[in-house]
């Protein structure tokens, strides 16, 4: 690992979550806020809205999938700190929402210089398991990113 690849401070984690929720423009389109972030894990919710179903009224899965994918994005790079891309990513659809707030935590699993693996779970009001989803993240070792 470079030694630009560091987790990072407790103000480049508040500067990253106030930049994902202010001007990321997919994620403010999508509603997603940032609840916490800390090297390795996030937490991310969304309020669910009409613009968020499909055509049976329940959540599309293209937000599950965002919402996982961003959660896992924001975990890893809060845990190394510089530039990363989505490599790979699996998603599981696990119980059908309508209305309410989700919220997907995730946890870095796994890393090593190059890649990381990152793990999410979305959950309903009510506590319930609703998708969860596996990602595997390129690690840049340069610093290249806006965000940080």
């Amino acid at each position: 690992m470079s030694d630009d690849a560091v987790a990072l401070s407790e103000e480049q984690l508040d500067h990253l979550a106030r930049y994902f929720n202010e001007e990321v423009t997919f994620s403010r389109h999508i509603g997603a806020k940032v609840e916490d972030v800390e090297p390795g894990r996030s937490v991310i919710r969304i309020d669910v809205e009409d613009i968020h179903l499909n055509g049976a009224g329940t959540l599309h899965g293209g937000v599950y999938a965002s919402l996982i994918d961003n959660a896992m994005g924001l975990s890893v790079i809060a845990l190394v700190g510089v530039r990363t891309a989505t490599i790979e990513m699996n998603v599981h659809f696990l119980g059908a929402v309508s209305e309410g707030r989700i919220t997907c935590h995730s946890e870095v699993v796994h890393r090593t210089r190059r890649t990381a693996t990152a793990e999410a779970k979305v959950y309903d009001a009510g506590g319930n398991l609703v998708a969860m989803g596996t990602g595997a993240f390129r690690v840049f070792e340069k610093k290249g990113s806006a965000i940080i």
